[in-house]
C-alpha cells in the first residue's frame, strides 16, 4: 500500500505500526500525486490525522475519503491492504465529529520483525529494540498514547513477554495463547496478570487429552462411524442461528440467513492420523495463527487438529497435544470468528452429517 506524505513531513512525529512493513512511503508536492492514484487504496498523512482513500466500485467510480485519527492507523491500513475495500467499518471503530477513531487505545508492541497472521495485533503501535530492557520499555510506553496498563514484547520464535507498565510484573507466553492473553490484558479485569496466572493453574488441573489410538474414529450425528472419502456436511451443534462458512481459506461462522454454501468435508486417515479435508485441502492451524485454515500439504504435527468425540455424536476440536479449544465468538450480526483459546468451559461442538 502507498502512504503519501507532504514533502518535509516529519515521519517520526507519528507512531510506527506493523503494516508499515508492507507500505511504500512516498513524499509528494502537489495534488497530482494523489489524483494519479485514484482507483486504488492508499492513505495520505496529515499533521493531526490521516485520510484513507478507498477505491469505490465499479472501477472508474473514484474513491471515498475517510478522515481517521492516528490511534487506528494500523487497523485501518490492515483492513485496506492489499485492496480489500472499506472493511475497516466494524465494531472496533467509531466515528466522532466526522473522524474515525479506535474504540480502545492501541497497545505498544516491541518487536524487531514483522509478525503475520494475528488479528489481535491489529490494534497496536510498534517500537523496535536492540535488546530487551523492561525498565526502558516501561518508560517508553508511558511516553506514548497507548494502552497504559501493559506493553508487549515479541522475543522471536513465537515467544512473547508482556509487562505491567506500573509494577513491571511480567507474564511469558507463546503465540498459541496470544489471542487469549491480549483479550484479558485489554479487558476490564482489575488485575489481568493475576487472572492470567490463575487460569494457567486451573488448566494444569485438567486431565490430559485422550491418547491417540488406532481404534479412534469420528462418529456422524447419527452415531455411525465416519467413512473415508465420503462427503459429509460440517455443521455447528446447538447454535441455531449460525452456520459454518469458508472465506479466504479460513473457517468462519455466518448468520443462518446470510447467503453461503454448506461446508462439505471428507474424512482422511494418513499414517494413522485423522484429518478433515475440504476441497482436497487439509483443515489445520497454520503457523502464527489461532484459526482453522486450509493446507495443500499434510500438516506438520504442531499444525494438526485433534478431535474429542462426545456422547451426543458431536466433537470438540483442539490443537494437537494442547489444551486450546476451538471457540466461537460472534463479531457482527452476520458473522463470527472461530479461534483456539484455553477456555475449557465452553468449547465449540461440531458434527458431521452424511450428504
Amino acid at each position: 500500500m502507498n502512504v503519501l506524505f507532504p514533502r518535509g513531513f516529519d515521519l517520526t512525529s507519528i507512531e510506527k505500526c506493523m503494516k508499515d512493513y508492507d507500505c511504500n512511503f512516498i513524499a509528494y508536492e502537489d495534488d497530482e500525486a494523489i489524483n494519479s492514484r485514484i482507483g486504488t487504496n492508499f492513505i495520505v498523512l496529515q499533521e493531526t490525522c490521516f485520510i484513507a482513500h478507498v477505491s469505490n466500485s465499479p472501477p472508474g467510480a473514484g474513491n471515498k475519503l475517510f478522515k481517521c485519527d492516528y490511534n487506528c492507523r494500523n487497523r485501518v491500513m490492515k483492513s485496506l491492504y492489499p485492496n480489500k475495500g472499506e472493511y475497516f467499518h466494524d465494531f472496533f471503530l467509531e466515528t466522532i465529529d466526522g473522524v474515525i477513531h479506535n474504540k480502545s487505545p492501541p497497545y505498544l508492541l516491541f518487536t524487531n520483525e514483522c509478525i503475520r497472521g494475528y488479528n489481535c495485533i491489529d490494534n497496536t503501535i510498534i517500537s523496535n529494540y536492540a535488546r530487551v530492557d523492561i525498565h526502558k520499555f516501561a518508560e517508553i510506553a508511558k511516553s506514548k498514547r497507548c494502552n497504559e496498563k501493559f506493553f508487549d514484547v515479541y522475543l522471536g520464535n513465537n515467544d512473547y513477554i508482556c509487562c505491567n507498565t506500573q509494577t513491571l510484573e511480567t507474564y511469558e507466553y507463546n503465540s498459541a495463547n496470544k489471542y487469549r492473553v491480549i483479550e484479558i490484558l485489554c479487558g476490564s479485569s482489575d488485575d489481568p496478570f493475576h487472572q492470567l496466572k490463575s487460569e494457567d493453574e486451573k488448566l494444569k488441573l485438567i486431565k490430559s487429552l485422550p491418547s491417540k489410538s488406532s481404534n479412534f474414529h469420528l462418529k456422524d450425528i447419527e452415531g455411525n462411524t465416519v467413512e473415508e472419502n465420503v462427503d459429509y456436511y460440517l455443521e455447528i451443534y446447538d447454535q441455531d442461528n449460525d452456520i459454518l462458512d469458508m472465506y479466504e481459506d479460513q473457517l468462519w461462522s455466518r448468520w443462518y440467513e446470510f447467503p453461503t454454501k454448506q461446508i462439505i468435508v471428507q474424512y482422511s486417515i494418513v499414517n494413522g492420523i485423522h484429518y478433515l479435508v475440504y476441497n482436497n485441502k487439509y483443515l489445520h492451524v497454520a503457523d502464527g495463527t489461532i484459526v482453522v485454515t486450509l493446507s495443500d500439504q499434510v500438516p506438520y504435527q504442531h499444525q494438526r487438529l485433534q478431535f474429542q468425540v462426545t456422547e451426543d455424536n458431536t466433537f470438540r476440536t483442539v490443537q494437537w497435544d494442547q489444551r486450546l479449544f476451538l471457540q466461537l465468538e460472534i463479531l457482527t450480526c452476520s458473522s463470527g470468528c472461530l479461534y483456539f483459546l484455553a477456555d475449557y468451559d465452553k468449547p465449540l461442538e461440531l458434527y458431521l452429517k452424511r450428504v
